[in-house]
């Protein structure tokens, strides 16, 4: 049978505290959880330090809420550029004119510098083999010649970030479409790809139909 744990008075607590000056420091929680303010004037420092907690505490959660807005803002933009897409693939009658429509288009997107609906050419091998072999899209930092392979540096500044997409498989490929961005972090591997990778699925399925 266990023993009744005794109570803890308070002097207890207080040699505790003495004995741990940092406790509070390494348990803020705790103490944003008291009820300094109505007996702030025997506890300046720590009424001090609770409000200075609580308003690191509210700049967080304003940030995050700042954040969470933008990327919503965004996703609705990137929502609304597809649905529009997915509309001219079956309004495009050539790989041609549905490369300009989805130029046109896409680059509304903020920071994307450049889009190209490209058909597959004998020297884009190198790179389809090398960046897009084990995945069928690939987000991130090309290399000077390879930015070139996809846009004339005259008409297109150098990519910080780019995103590739093969359409059709490495053995077979039919075209790529490729963005590039003036933001390095634009483009990463930790982008959501919903909204693309079902419109790439429907891209394929007209090109198809456009042979």
């Amino acid at each position: 049978m266990s023993k009744q744990q005794l109570p803890i008075d308070e002097q207890q607590i207080c040699d505790y505290l003495t004995r741990h000056p940092d406790f509070f420091t390494h348990h803020q929680y705790v103490l944003l959880e008291l009820e300094l303010h109505a007996q702030s004037q025997g506890l300046p420092n720590l009424a001090l330090q609770q409000q200075r907690l609580l308003r690191e505490q509210n700049t967080q959660l304003k940030t995050q809420l700042a954040t969470t807005a933008r990327l919503a803002l965004d996703n609705e933009r990137v929502f609304r550029l597809f649905s529009e897409c997915q509309r001219q693939l079956w309004r495009c009658n050539s790989f041609s004119e549905l490369a300009k429509q989805l130029a046109d288009t896409l680059c509304q997107s903020p920071h994307v510098i450049a889009c190209e609906l490209l058909p597959y050419r004998q020297d884009l091998n190198t790179m389809i083999n090398s960046r897009l072999s084990q995945r069928s899209s690939y987000l991130g930092r090309l290399s000077a010649q390879e930015h070139t392979l996809l846009w004339h540096k005259d008409h297109v500044p150098y990519a910080r970030s780019v995103a590739l997409y093969l359409i059709g498989s490495v053995q077979q490929p039919e075209a790529i479409l490729a963005f590039a961005s003036d933001e390095a972090a634009h483009f990463s591997s930790d982008n959501d790809n919903l909204f693309i990778d079902e419109f790439i699925t429907s891209l394929e399925l007209r090109l198809t139909d456009l042979a």
